[in-house]
């Protein structure tokens, strides 16, 4: 997947987002400004590099935030 960065704080090869059953994860590969995972009370949480995490709905790859929302059935 291609990431819109207006912020040039993502890396080319930043993190993987991976489905795993019905679970998203996020591993950061190892990236310059890494990845945070936000709360729904906003809290948050750095991704160690390399560890697979489960991803919340609201992240951060680096200052770009970006949320993972279920597709609408029809």
């Amino acid at each position: 997947m291609t990431v819109g960065d207006p912020t040039r704080t993502v890396s080319k090869t930043h993190a993987r987002l991976e489905l795993r059953g019905d679970v998203w994860t996020v591993v950061d590969l190892d990236s310059t400004n890494g990845v945070v995972l936000i709360a729904d009370n906003d809290d948050e949480t750095d991704v160690h590099p390399g560890a697979v995490t489960r991803l919340t709905p609201r992240f951060l790859l680096g200052d770009a935030e970006l949320r993972l929302e279920e597709a609408a059935t029809s």
